[in-house]
């Protein structure tokens, strides 16, 4: 199940992960644990921040449906704009259910075990889109949000940013994002003393058959 809403321009997707493959993220955390230290490539004030070398074959086959429907909506977005403008500089786009998709996630994926205190400042991501998974959120920082006596209730929570607008999205487990990569965001760090888990990827060299879907395709939609 998915759906995908545009607050402020830029197309976000959202779908629930429950089941299988969310299963198959958590069955493999303990490895990732010890995997190599991404701190160095990644901006997060966070002290657990690790590579994840899920086995790879398995990664993509339940990642590409998730690629493709963002395609799809994001095709059905421009196709809708065309029919309600004039304009004679409407590019040709194509249809994702009709052509192969291919692509690579660079240095990714990695994983976020954040803790109490810890947070990711405002940032953005290279390549044209940019996936957060909410893995394993303790019903703790719900709680920390509503007792909370702030206006802005926003411990743990994501929040994007689009020019002089931004959501804030709380995290439920078994939850996968993806948004355009140029997206600027930010996660607020929380008090409870638990551990939150995420997950960030990048998509790079998106091609559908033999003609890249560039970067710049993606501004506004």
């Amino acid at each position: 199940m998915y759906e995908s809403f545009a607050p402020f321009g830029p197309l976000i997707y959202r779908a629930d992960i429950r089941g299988e493959f969310n299963d198959f993220l958590l069955k493999h955390l303990d490895s990732i644990r010890e995997a190599k230290d991404a701190r160095d490539m990644l901006v997060g004030n966070i002290e657990q921040q690790r590579y994840a070398p899920y086995p790879e074959k398995e990664f993509i086959s339940y990642v590409d449906i998730h690629v493709l429907n963002y395609l799809k909506e994001k095709y059905q977005r421009q196709l809708s704009i065309d029919r309600n403008i004039f304009s004679d500089n409407i590019k040709k786009i194509l249809n994702p259910d009709e052509h192969e998709i291919r692509y690579h996630m660079g240095e990714g994926p990695w994983v976020n075990f954040s803790c109490k205190g810890e947070f990711n400042p405002m940032h953005n991501h290279s390549g044209v889109m940019s996936s957060v998974v909410f893995i394993d959120i303790p019903d703790e920082l719900e709680e920390e949000r509503k007792s909370s006596s702030f206006s802005a209730k926003a411990a743990g929570t994501l929040d994007l940013i689009h020019g002089n607008q931004h959501i804030i999205i709380k995290p439920q487990t078994g939850t996968l994002y993806f948004f355009p990569a140029y997206l600027w965001h930010l996660v607020y760090p929380y008090h409870s003393d638990v551990e939150r888990i995420s997950m960030s990827f990048n998509i790079y060299d998106l091609y559908l058959d033999d003609m890249m879907v560039s970067s710049d395709s993606f501004k506004n939609y």
